[in-house]
């Protein structure tokens, strides 16, 4: 194991803005609609981030309904 190994503590959101507004510089597009598919609580932060914002959508994957801040839900990764 590297002891000197650096782990980053961002956000999912933040790895979502990150990415779509300067990795790929679509800071001034209008016609980019980001999609996040999760399947867990750790996708929650996505998914608020991007409905809250009018970002994007989220798409939850769960076999039995819940409480999400996603915009759709699918029962199975096979129905994407």
């Amino acid at each position: 194991m590297n002891k000197n190994r650096k782990f980053c503590s961002v956000s999912v959101h933040e790895h979502i803005y990150f990415l779509t507004k300067q990795t790929l510089g679509l800071s001034s597009c209008n016609d980019v609609l980001p999609i996040y598919v999760g399947d867990d609580r750790t996708d929650e932060d996505a998914f608020k981030f991007l409905t809250e914002g009018n970002r994007g959508y989220g798409i939850l994957v769960t076999p039995a309904p819940k409480e999400s801040s996603a915009y759709y839900s699918l029962r199975d990764p096979s129905e994407f």
